[in-house]
């Protein structure tokens, strides 16, 4: 697949919002809580991702939700704050504290980050089957949106 850019997915998002329901930058949350995440998790964001929140926020694809951040408190927030997840997996050993997850299907596929290859700003995403097997999905945010959507189609 060819590199997806910010303006390529932009365009493929706004020729499917049939299925997309994002947010708006209105929406976003202040540039404080995205630093609050990244000191609390003791990482930084991707980049494509803080795009991603800063442009809207959050929302679902076809009715799976990508996780944002919410806004609340993270340790009592519910839904799909990203950082919520992430202390919740921890404490079921469902993750290793170096993957995020942002999205899980309801057939138990879950979509993370994989924070032992960030480089430059941005880390790989991986697909984790119920099974546990992991697979590559996308090398940054902007191709894992553009390959769930794509996905749906």
């Amino acid at each position: 697949m060819n590199e997806i850019t910010k303006n390529v997915l932009i365009e493929f998002i706004n020729k499917n919002e049939n299925i997309v329901n994002f947010g708006t930058p209105e929406d976003a949350v202040d540039e404080s809580w995205i630093l609050k995440a990244e000191k609390y998790l003791g990482f930084p964001l991707t980049t494509s991702y803080k795009w991603f929140l800063r442009e809207y926020r959050g929302g679902e694809i076809c009715g799976e939700e990508i996780y944002s951040i919410y806004g609340l408190d993270f340790e009592s927030v519910n839904g799909g704050d990203i950082v919520y997840h992430h202390i919740i997996d921890m404490k079921n050993n469902i993750i290793k504290n170096t993957q995020l997850v942002v999205s899980q299907t309801d057939f138990g596929d879950v979509y993370y980050f994989d924070y032992t290859k960030f480089d430059n700003g941005e880390c790989p995403i991986y697909i984790m089957f119920p099974s546990a097997e992991c697979k590559f999905y996308a090398t940054n945010f902007y191709e894992f949106l553009y390959k769930r959507i794509k996905d749906y189609l």
